[in-house]
């Protein structure tokens, strides 16, 4: 079975499960995709409630955790509630609900790119130092995806970093220049994907990290810069104008296949290679070509402001953001931990439903390790704003002009810097504009 199709049964086999759990005398149901929890008033309701969207993971991780915490704290048992397998989805359906003034989530799973919105609606409650048992051990990066206006809101649980994926005997490429010539597998279809890795072809080809973190707005100058970027990506070779119809999955088959021999993706990718038999341990991994800046993505667990339970959510937050949680979701999960300490653990996962096929041998995945350290070191953030999903929708259609105009679509242009500045200056400040 292919990687393509595994991911796809356990999507599926996601959105049709419900599971129940014993826990004490109570009983705490995991609700899956099509199930809901049946609140009273705002949503009052025994024990706690995170709020995520499906857990896709290897033997599905984070549920796993949820039910460590549940055996360990019976009388604050905690309940999964999986809102949507689309991040999209999750995220206005979850905003939908605190909008309405629901207490139904204790803790929330937020993207990144949503914390400032998030915080900006009053939708988070302020971190205590209690929810952290050790700060400095936080990679810096993550800590900061967690920060707005000065104030930290959430605990960094999980990250994403872009990294090179390469068959062996091929030869990893030395400069951007040869990568995009010899062009390589991408994720490049009309999503967030498309953001991530046209932001990356602009740093590393600029050498400027433009649009990366507070962006209050954008000149022609730097308009100008995004659009040399944007030129480079537009022209590369034949297998970048196929990733045009990829998301992750559809770049992780074109690699697996054997139809590009390079590829770009999230780090998710080497757990996935490593078990499907057509690949195996036949492929390396690199961080990008330098100077090696890479979009940082992942995850953060916040305590929502309508809570009647943060002392608890708190300490949950507390328990999932461990280092021995952290270290469980790396190894056997695939999930990028937030914690320095983390890297250095090679210990293999232990869980016995793995065969030796479908994991990394130690030395191995010690080396990934490494690598992956270094990209998240390397990491920046993308537009810091609570209006960041109307820009990358804005960006996204100018991304989609260049590259269209370059293909010869009928009715496509490249916009002039002037255009392409005042789009996204409006963008940034929650204005509808386009290229």
């Amino acid at each position: 079975m292919t990687v393509h199709v595994l991911a796809r049964h356990r999507r599926l086999f996601s959105s049709l499960a419900a599971f129940v759990l014993l826990v004490g005398a109570g009983l705490v149901v995991r609700w899956s995709m099509g199930y809901r929890p049946h609140f009273h008033g705002c949503g009052k309701h025994r024990g706690l409630t995170i709020a995520t969207d499906v857990d896709v993971s290897p033997d599905f991780q984070r549920r796993r955790l949820v039910e460590d915490w549940n055996r360990t704290h019976p009388k604050e048992p905690a309940a999964l509630i999986e809102v949507a397998r689309s991040t999209d989805t999750t995220r206005s359906q979850i905003a939908a609900a605190l909008d309405a003034g629901s207490c139904a989530y204790d803790v929330l799973l937020v993207d990144v790119a949503w914390l400032p919105e998030y915080a900006e609606r009053g939708f988070l409650a302020e971190v205590r130092d209690s929810w952290m048992d050790d700060p400095a051990d936080f990679v810096p990066q993550t800590m900061a995806t967690g920060r707005w206006d000065g104030r930290q809101y959430a605990v960094p649980w999980f990250t994403d970093a872009g990294l090179l994926y390469v068959r062996k005997g091929e030869k990893a490429p030395g400069s951007w220049d040869e990568l995009l010539r010899r062009g390589y597998a991408a994720q490049l279809e009309n999503y967030e994907g498309l953001t991530a890795n046209a932001l990356e072809v602009i740093w590393n080809t600029q050498g400027a990290a433009v649009l990366s973190g507070d962006a209050g707005g954008v000149d022609v100058k730097t308009a100008q810069q995004i659009l040399s970027g944007l030129d480079r990506l537009a022209g590369a070779g034949p297998a970048l104008s196929a990733s045009r119809a990829y998301m992750e999955d559809g770049s992780l088959e074109a690699f697996a296949s054997g139809r590009a021999p390079l590829m770009r993706n999230w780090p998710f990718a080497f757990r996935a290679l490593t078990a499907d038999p057509r690949v195996g341990s036949g492929f390396d991994v690199a961080t990008l070509p330098k100077p090696g800046l890479t979009v940082l993505g992942g995850w953060d667990l916040a305590v929502s402001a309508r809570s009647e339970h943060r002392a608890e959510a708190g300490r949950l937050i507390d328990f999932l953001t461990g280092r021995d949680s952290q270290h469980r979701l790396f190894v056997c999960g695939g999930f990028t931990p937030t914690r320095t300490s983390v890297f250095d653990d090679a210990t293999p996962c232990k869980d016995p439903k793995y065969t030796s096929g479908e994991l990394p041998a130690p030395e191995r995945f010690a080396q990934f390790a490494t690598t992956l350290k270094a990209a998240l070191y390397q990491a920046r953030l993308r537009p810091v704003t609570p209006y960041y999903a109307q820009f990358s929708e804005t960006f996204r259609g100018c991304v989609e002009q260049v590259l269209n105009a370059r293909a010869g679509v009928r009715g496509a242009a490249r916009p002039s810097p002037g255009t392409l500045a005042n789009a996204l200056t409006a963008a940034l400040k929650g204005e509808r504009g386009g290229c």
